[in-house]
């Protein structure tokens, strides 16, 4: 399960657009090239098999070809999902540091936050010789968090299921470690990049939960009680 990178609404491995806005899906394009490629790759094989059964006169014969074949498209998607994270970590294991580097800023120009602390986290870059980029990839991945709590909320069908109060505790989560940035002494780069991802989660809140400026200015002051009482009404006033 991913989220939409415009609307932030949950999205399935499946879905190459998103329904609810209509944003290209990434993830889900390239997983269906790599299905399709694998599905061609059992195709071929299926087309061996059945050649070799029209030559084989024995049942036993057959069922050992079977098999085989199984086995092979079993470790055909085993080294499939493997072999990609292997290349992954061999390329950024001989990344020089500012070759590293230059990798985190293209992510920053493009705005890919949550890629960019996905990459930071995946290979174990160190918040001492990183520092500005986990301030931001920190922050994003708070924001991650929050609309991925907010989006199940909101297209959950459990009818027994009800994460509004995790989707209040990671909004306050998110807007505490932004306050708290704002109050360090941070460099230009993570000023702008912040207030960049707070623009957005201002808007999801708002085209999502129905809250207001005025609202969200107040949630940096509400305790956790308050805000489920506030994000509450603004909803029943969406109905």
């Amino acid at each position: 399960m991913v989220n939409c990178r415009k609307c932030g609404a949950p999205l399935s491995l499946d879905q190459a657009y998103c329904p609810y806005c209509g944003e290209p899906n990434p993830e889900a394009q390239e997983h269906l090239k790599k299905l399709q490629e694998m599905n061609e790759q059992f195709e071929n094989a299926s087309r061996e098999v059945a050649a070799e059964v029209k030559k084989s006169r024995k049942g036993y014969g057959i069922l050992v070809i079977l098999v085989m074949l199984l086995l092979a498209n079993l470790v055909i998607f085993v080294m499939h999902a493997k072999s990609y994270d292997i290349a992954e970590r061999i390329i950024a294991s001989k990344m020089t540091e500012s070759e590293i580097k230059a990798r985190l800023d293209k992510y920053l120009e493009a705005g890919e936050y949550m890629e960019m602390a996905l990459f930071m986290n995946k290979f174990s870059l160190s918040y001492r010789d990183y520092e500005d980029y986990s301030r931001i990839a920190w922050l994003a991945d708070l924001q991650n968090r929050m609309t991925d709590s907010v989006t199940r909320y909101l297209f959950s069908t459990d009818p027994y299921e009800d994460p509004l109060v995790s989707t209040c505790r990671a909004i306050g989560d998110y807007e505490e470690e932004y306050v708290r940035l704002n109050k360090r002494d941070v460099s230009e780069t993570v000023r702008l990049h912040t207030e960049k991802i707070n623009g957005e989660v201002n808007g999801f809140l708002r085209n999502f939960l129905g809250l207001t400026e005025q609202d969200i200015a107040r949630i940096k002051d509400m305790n956790e009680s308050a805000l489920l009482i506030l994000v509450n009404e603004r909803l029943n006033n969406e109905k």
